[in-house]
């Protein structure tokens, strides 16, 4: 059986195949601006991670000092 597709279906198959893209103008762009946010995402959470468990050494401390060890 011959498989018949269209223009359209072709082109598309290309894509799916790994053949050429359209090329975006500002891809590299895009791209640079989605790392930086991913990188200050990282930093905030870092950040928020490390405060939370500075409190809790400190509730730590406290609870040694009662205790007295």
């Amino acid at each position: 059986f011959p498989l018949v597709l269209s223009l359209g279906a072709t082109k598309d198959m290309g894509k799916m195949l790994g053949g050429d893209e359209e090329k975006d103008p500002d891809a590299a762009k895009k791209e640079e601006e989605r790392q930086e946010a991913l990188r200050q995402q990282e930093e905030e959470r870092k950040a928020k991670y490390a405060k939370m468990e500075a409190e809790r050494e400190v509730m730590r401390q406290g609870i040694r000092d009662k205790v007295g060890i």
